[in-house]
């Protein structure tokens, strides 16, 4: 057990090691783009091969998770998350091992898995919520863009005046994005597309390319605009409306899922020792895994079920 523990510790120390050598190589990295943007000479570094130059795929996963940290909203890098789930790491499986009496290496096998999952699962549900709070602003910033159209003014300074009447927030955030790009020398198309890439939503990848396509043959932008913004309010009543018609299935989940918990907490305040075997005998705690597994299942299936899209 003490040389698991150890192993533990180890194994933790040095991914925290290697997430902060990684972190402090990125913002140097950082600093050196900025000293070029400046005009004055980076600092002398040395030379790679092309070969080792070109894989460094440790290197390019922080990037891609940096990325997605940005896209999401979140104030976070990947050096710092590194560190976080270093630390995660450790404490759940001390807790684990110390406090619960778990098997060390179920307890190593729960620490390595749970942390990485729930930074996961936060980045996603950060994710999510960033995309859909920019497409439910989206429609009353295509009015805007319209307007700004319809009173003869270019398509980059309609941009900025949706940037100018946007609330603080996601949407505010991506056209102030397009509108910089736009001003520092970026094709429209270009920084069009790279906005349906940061949002990858139906509604962006149609106004991306309906602006690029009539701004430059000519069309006429201003009822594409409306018609866009038209459609998106209309679908969002839909999507209300569906979300009413499933709400059913949503407190049935709710309804199954609550009891099983409720009973084992009123059983754990009453009597204790009724249900210490659930983790004090092997056999206990199987069924206790099986059943937590059912359960999990089951209101994934009837959410899935409820899930419509729309």
């Amino acid at each position: 057990m003490f040389l698991v523990l150890t192993a533990g510790v180890a194994i933790n120390l040095a991914l925290g090691l290697a997430a902060l050598i990684l972190y402090d190589r990125q913002r140097r990295k950082q600093r050196a783009r900025l000293a070029r943007a400046r005009g004055a000479s980076p600092p002398a570094e040395p030379q790679e091969a092309p070969k080792a130059r070109a894989e460094r795929p440790t290197l390019s996963a922080f990037a891609a998770l940096d990325r997605c940290f940005a896209e999401a909203g979140m104030r976070l890098r990947a050096g710092e998350a590194m560190v976080q789930c270093a630390i995660g790491i450790f404490g759940l499986f001390a807790l684990l091992v110390l406090v619960a009496g778990v098997a060390p290496p179920l307890a190593l096998a729960l620490a390595l898995a749970l942390p990485p999952a729930t930074l996961a699962l936060a980045l996603r549900v950060a994710r999510a919520r960033y995309v859909a709070a920019f497409t439910h602003g989206l429609p009353e910033a295509l009015d805007v863009f319209a307007r700004g159209l319809r009173a003869g003014r270019p398509v980059a300074d309609s941009l900025s005046i949706v940037v100018e009447n946007a609330k603080p927030g996601p949407l505010r955030r991506e056209f102030t994005r397009c509108r910089d790009e736009i001003r520092m020398g970026a094709a429209l198309q270009a920084s069009l597309d790279r906005l349906s890439v940061r949002m990858p939503t139906p509604e962006v990848c149609f106004f991306a390319v309906a602006t690029a396509l009539q701004s430059e043959t000519g069309g006429n932008l201003i009822e594409t605009m409306e018609s866009l913004a038209q459609q998106l309010r209309e679908r969002r009543k839909l999507r209300r409306k569906a979300r009413a018609l499933s709400s059913e299935a949503r407190a049935s989940a709710v309804i199954l899922a609550a009891p099983p918990f409720a009973v084992g907490t009123l059983l754990a305040v009453l009597n204790l020792c009724y249900i210490a075997p659930l983790w004090t005998d092997p056999r206990g705690r199987v069924m206790a895994l099986l059943a937590l597994c059912s359960i999990g299942m089951g209101i994934w299936t009837m959410i899935r079920m409820g899930r419509l899209n729309v």
